[in-house]
């Protein structure tokens, strides 16, 4: 049976967002991710956006043979919830209310206290109609909003409960159950629902949070999922609330048992260390405002943080005595930002013998060749126009980004999600608009003047799997989720067995073979053997 990897997924986020602040913490049988959240089947089977379904839990993992797993650990940032000024106590009682009334999100009052809130404009009631549109449009329990817009509220704790809640069931064998939401509990029987959608509902398994490559080998012999732990946004840090103690969490995360591989540096908001990417639409920006900080460069705070991540000294050398390495992860980060990345970072690192991998987790192509390029449009990205039939935020990674990933055997995920790859209205065939972004990374590497015959030679390993499944994507249709991972492969083998027939040797596809291991390359093989030579 062929594996699959996701560099970049969040198995466990439904479960616990729906779980947490709820009777089921205290009750470690119910309490973890193997009690999957009930999907709306209709909307996974059309392949919308996975507000209402599952992409990646554990059943899916498990029963869709994804055995190589980057579980990204991510505390919901505040700016989705917050603006301007307000009474925040009157809110969270509003919300309170709204929390306990027992039908969450479809409670008539919360249509009222929306409605009112368009009507009157009054700043506190359309701060609480913006925290329902959220619960509205990401199925995420008021409960949970009420929290996120208390002053209780705190990332690195929020981290630290994320962690525990997907490490209760490592290494235990186990058989999933069924959380079914809200009132929905009335209806649906469980037992119906796990023998109807039993490919979604139904599996034995066993995950393991591993510590090391070594680890990670015996559990893939063993057929078991092998969990890497990732961070998503240096924000989880408590960055906006903590700064000065960002060097001692550091330390600490390089302390955990199960070790953290690599940390997203910036996420959607400000993190007051780096510059974030553009990443909201502008049809959302009524409900979040990611201004502060978007498109910025490093400050001093964050190229510490930086160095003290990679284990280097002021002299850019390696040293021991800051513990393990930990990656950085570009995505999200602003082209200002990554620029400085290479220029401050990578090159004087590599000049000195020290190669430290580029890793972009989960993006798609930008059309830009330079970071320059990325930069000057940075101000007039929008929702209406394409490059070339690509996405050209800068969120997205252009040729620079590409080639600096093959000059340091780096590694890149492909986004499955359609905005990202460049299709806003589901009028690009999925194989098409995911085989057109990777095609043309591959042909920025080949038609690269600088990089050597053997980096070109290799131009399939530097690409993987990076889904951003359970980040509330809208995905491409036809791979909703990662029971679909043997269809992408399939259609993979399909797209890279026509170009072996056009021009094999350009693509250095020139056999059944080298189309076979590039694809499983891109499946599995490369992330594989990533973690072999960097955990």
């Amino acid at each position: 049976m062929k594996k699959y990897a996701d560099l970049h997924c969040h198995p466990h986020s439904r479960a616990f967002h729906w779980m947490r602040h709820t009777k089921y913490e205290k009750k470690q049988k119910k309490y973890n991710p193997w009690n999957v959240v009930l999907s709306n089947f209709k909307k996974q089977e059309k392949g919308k956006r996975a507000f209402s379904y599952s992409q990646c839990d554990p059943v899916k993992l498990w029963n869709g043979e994804t055995k190589l797993v980057f579980a990204s650990l991510y505390p919901f940032e505040k700016g989705f919830y917050k603006g301007g000024q307000i009474d925040q106590n009157k809110l969270i009682r509003i919300l309170d209310v709204l929390a306990t009334s027992g039908l969450g999100f479809l409670n008539p009052i919360t249509w009222f206290q929306t409605m009112f809130a368009f009507i009157t404009g009054a700043p506190t009631i359309l701060k609480i109609a913006r925290a329902f549109l959220q619960s509205l449009l990401m199925r995420m329990p008021i409960r949970r909003i009420k929290y996120f817009i208390s002053k209780k509220y705190d990332y690195y704790e929020e981290l630290i409960k994320e962690r525990d809640f997907l490490a209760s069931k490592s290494k235990q064998a186990t058989r999933n159950e069924i959380y079914i939401p809200g009132i929905k509990r009335v209806f649906k029987s469980t037992k119906k629902m796990r023998k109807k959608y039993s490919e979604s509902l139904d599996a034995t398994g066993k995950y393991v949070i591993c510590s090391d490559y070594s680890e990670v080998k015996s559990t893939l012999e063993n057929n078991e999922i092998a969990m890497v732990l990732t961070i998503e946004g240096m924000h989880a840090l408590g960055t906006d609330t903590n700064l000065s103690k960002v060097e001692e969490r550091i330390m600490e995360l390089k302390k955990w048992p199960q070790p953290v591989f690599f940390i997203t540096f910036a996420h959607h908001f400000n993190n007051y260390l780096g510059g974030h990417a553009h990443s909201i639409p502008d049809a959302l920006r009524v409900l979040s405002d990611q201004t502060d900080g978007m498109n910025g460069d490093i400050r001093p705070e964050g190229e510490q943080a930086i160095r003290l991540l990679l284990g280097l000294n002021s002299m850019l050398e390696k040293d021991v005595s800051l513990g393990r390495r930990i990656l950085i992860d570009l995505k999200h980060t602003a082209a200002q930002t990554r620029k400085w990345y290479y220029d401050r970072i990578v090159t004087p690192a590599m000049d000195k013998g020290d190669t430290i991998p580029v890793i972009l987790s989960h993006v798609a192509y930008s059309g830009w060749s330079t970071l320059q390029e990325t930069i000057d449009y940075s101000h007039q990205e929008n929702d209406r126009d394409l490059k070339d039939g690509f996405y050209p935020w800068n969120i997205n990674a252009c040729g620079e980004d590409v080639i600096w990933a093959a000059k340091t055997s780096g590694l890149i995920g492909i986004c499955f999600d359609q905005r990202i790859l460049g299709d806003k209205k589901d009028k690009v065939n999925s194989i098409d608009l995911i085989w057109n972004n990777l095609k043309t990374m591959v042909d920025v590497i080949l038609e690269d003047e600088k990089l050597d015959s053997t980096q070109k030679s290799k131009c399939w390993s530097y690409f993987t799997l990076g889904t951003d499944f359970e980040g509330y994507i809208d995905p491409t249709q036809d791979y909703g989720n990662s029971l679909l991972f043997d269809d992408f492969e399939r259609d993979l083998i399909g797209k890279l067995e026509g170009l072996h027939v056009l021009d094999g040797a350009r693509y250095h596809l020139t056999s059944s073979e080298e189309v076979e291991k590039a694809a499983r390359g891109i499946c599995f093989e490369n992330a594989h053997l990533f973690l072999k030579q960097h955990f």
